[in-house]
């Protein structure tokens, strides 16, 4: 049985038809050979090929949901959060990549950028080193108790760095991996004889063809003048963000949760709503052009006091709004100094990562210099640049302060930080971090940090109930979905989401007394994502007694918290992303969790029978249960034995506590302290209020200041 990732013109005639002949010289002929993804010239060929080969060549079909291990597990999810971790260990011990990141002043979070580099999540459901790993393991799926004793599937690969660790995990697998080697791309070769100084220069000259176009300035004789003003480079400073260039100050990465005068909701501003820092202390860097800097934005910052730049034309739409175009300087240009390799796909591999790391870090080192930013804070964390970011900062002498935005119960290498700060939730984490190879100087336990939310949605929830009720719900369910993709080969398709909101809106159609609120976790395209099942949803909606929470763009602004609040009983549908769950049990709301997908290992499990369920009638006997009987079913969606777990202090000051310390942070740069003493002094401080085990290093130490140890706790020896 053979297996073809991508199927073409040049993969068939070059790799696949040579090798089905060969196959039937030595008479192994027969059998069917499945296509993941094919060209239809290329589908034609094949099929028309089968009278020669002696082999059916048709489309593999299949479910990401469907495809699991002998233990249930469901593949997709066990490559994700562990055999991809096997895997990136196995390369990050290879020499050659040993030999790059084992020296190399100023680069001390290039480990952790070249081993997310390989694991990052790109344009598919899947990034494209675990989709090597996911087709391994569907095609292993796929023939499970169907071939003779001693045969081993075949599937055609293809070519990327690191193959022969790939080539490896298919056997282990019991699967012949087979590379086929990637078309020549000039534009691909081209740029990798770049180095950082060209690379940076190149973009630098496509954002100004961005911002000057000629036929623009030709149709419009004043924008030239007009977009000049709005321009801020290193050498120019930052004048035009009203703060001269020795004021420190927080940078803010924006990444689309504005909601600036409403702290019940979702914002990338939250800490500064809940603490004493001063507007003017801030930077909002734009980088995103889905998420711009618009009129709106731009009059609520300079309401707030605060300061605004995009980083390029297109993260701003207003034409007085700042924007930052780097202008690369001579230093840039030296060769890095690293020992980098030559020869081989591996080592064209790492020469370019290293490249684009050097880039990338040499841009925002500028960046940091021209705006006045000592401290940098974001939550995201999927792709590399952050590493280069944090280095970008050490650089200029400032430090990175990134927070934990979701619940995790599982390590992954997707997820691995390297950063001088990290605000997580509680010492759980910290456990999840090391696993997940993090490296973190400076692990802060601040708790839950949207938990000051919950009073703030009191009136608005209030408000939704009280609706539902005089529609003649009696009780009440709060639902939570963690989306879906269209494709549902390589991620919970829009079919599974469906079943699940099927039940829910048959049962408030079904049951007058059942009130429903629903709060989608992407809510732009949900009735889009629905299909004909949004008719339904039209249906319950008229009723009076179904609610659902639309507000929001990219990702939902209102909070699970609403849903939660608004119910009598709250259910998460996921439990290998529990975020929504874990917070409407924080809320106080009896929650419920739906493992569908047969996610067994994940550490929610041990909150019992009472709490998981693995399918929609269970559930929703124990709820009738649970109304019928006085008091209720005892342990009925109670967290109780995690709370600690999720949050130690649950007092509703985590984002207080959060925005304090980076004021102490701030303080410390205003003072003229170097950036090793302002952050051994905010841990000693906060130490000494909150407790010195709240206080944590992870994969790491602190050699040149031993003295900073005495408030740490080393993340080995955290009892989680």
């Amino acid at each position: 049985m053979y297996f073809i990732e991508h199927l073409t013109l040049r993969v068939w005639a070059g790799w696949v038809l040579p090798r089905l002949l060969r196959d039937r010289v030595k008479g192994r002929h027969g059998g069917r050979c499945y296509v993941f993804d094919a060209s239809r010239p290329a589908m034609m060929a094949a099929r028309m090929s089968s009278w020669l080969t002696g082999v059916l060549v048709e489309r593999l079909r299949y479910r990401f949901v469907d495809v699991r291990d002998e233990q249930g597990l469901v593949l997709g999810l066990r490559v994700i959060y562990q055999d991809v971790t096997e895997v990136q260990a196995e390369v990050a011990n290879n020499p050659m990549f040993r030999s790059v990141v084992s020296n190399g002043a100023g680069t001390e979070r290039l480990p952790t950028y070249l081993r997310k580099a390989f694991t990052t999540i790109g344009s598919s459901s899947l990034p494209s080193f675990c989709r090597a790993l996911f087709v391994i393991q569907v095609c292993a799926w796929k023939v499970r108790g169907t071939l003779p004793g001693g045969q081993r599937p075949i599937v055609f690969l293809d070519q990327q760095p690191w193959m022969e660790a790939i080539v490896r995990y298919g056997l282990r697998s019991s699967v012949i991996v087979i590379p086929v080697g990637r078309p020549f791309k000039l534009h691909a070769w081209l740029r990798r004889q770049l180095t950082p100084e060209l690379r940076v220069w190149g973009w630098t000259v496509k954002a100004y063809w961005r911002l000057f176009r000629p036929w623009s300035v030709l149709r419009l004789p004043g924008r030239f003048q007009r977009e000049r003003k709005r321009i801020l480079t290193s050498e120019d400073g930052v004048a035009e963000l009203g703060a001269c260039r020795l004021r420190p100050r927080i940078g803010v990465h924006y990444r689309g949760d504005w909601n600036l005068k409403s702290p019940e909701r979702h914002s990338d501003l939250f800490f500064w709503q809940q603490s004493s820092l001063a507007g003017r202390d801030l930077v909002v860097v734009f980088e995103d052009p889905w998420h711009p800097l618009d009129g709106p934005k731009w009059n609520e910052l300079t309401e707030c006091g605060m300061a605004g730049i995009a980083l390029s034309a297109r993260a701003a739409t207003l034409s007085t709004a700042p924007v930052f175009m780097y202008r690369p300087q001579r230093k840039h240009g030296e060769r890095p100094p690293l020992a980098l390799p030559s020869r081989g796909v591996e080592a064209v591999w790492l020469r370019d990562q290293v490249f684009e790391y050097l880039a990338v870090r040499n841009y925002w080192a500028d960046f940091f210099a021209a705006s006045g930013i000592k401290v940098f804070t974001t939550w995201f964390k999927y792709d590399p640049t952050h590493c280069a970011m944090a280095d970008a900062l050490k650089q200029v002498g400032g430090l990175m302060a990134m927070y934990q935005r979701s619940y995790e119960s599982a390590p992954s290498p997707r997820t691995a930080v390297a950063t001088d700060l990290f605000f997580g939730f509680s010492k759980w984490g910290v456990e999840i971090e090391r696993r997940s190879t993090s490296v973190i100087s400076y692990y802060v336990t601040t708790g839950y940090l949207s938990d000051h939310r919950f009073p703030l949605l009191q009136e608005t929830t209030q408000r939704v109930r009280q609706r539902l009720q005089q529609q003649g719900a009696q009780r009440i369910l709060g639902y939570c979905d963690e989306t879906s993709h269209p494709d549902e080969r390589w991620h919970t398709g829009p079919a599974f989401m469906r079943e699940d909101y099927v039940f829910l809106l048959e049962k408030v159609l079904s049951e007058p007394w059942l009130g429903l609120v629903v709060k989608p976790k992407t809510p732009i395209n949900l009735r889009a994502r629905l299909g004909s099942v949004a008719r339904l949803l039209e249906r319950a909606e008229a009723t009076g007694r179904c609610v659902v929470f639309e507000e929001g763009t990219v990702h939902s602004s209102i909070p699970p918290a609403a849903a939660a609040l608004a119910s009598d009983v709250m259910i998460h549908g996921h439990l290998h992303a529990g975020t929504a769950g874990a917070e409407g049990a924080l809320a106080g709301v009896p929650t419920l969790l739906l493992d569908r997908e047969g996610w067994s290992i994940s550490p929610l499990h041990k909150l019992g029978g009472q709490v998981v369920f693995t399918d929609w009638e269970t559930l929703w006997k124990a709820c009738l249960e649970h109304w019928r009987r006085p008091g209720g079913v005892p342990g009925f969606g109670d967290w109780s034995l995690m709370l600690d777990e999720l949050d130690p202090f649950r007092d509703g000051r985590a984002a207080q506590r959060m925005g304090t310390y980076l004021t102490w942070l701030l303080d410390g740069f205003k003072a003229g302290k170097d950036r090793e003493t302002v952050m051994a002094d905010a841990a000693e401080r906060y130490g000494a209020i909150w407790g010195r085990d709240k206080i944590t290093t992870v994969n790491t130490s602190h050699p040149n200041r031993p003295e900073a140890d005495a408030c740490l706790v080393d993340s080995d020896a955290v009892g989680v």
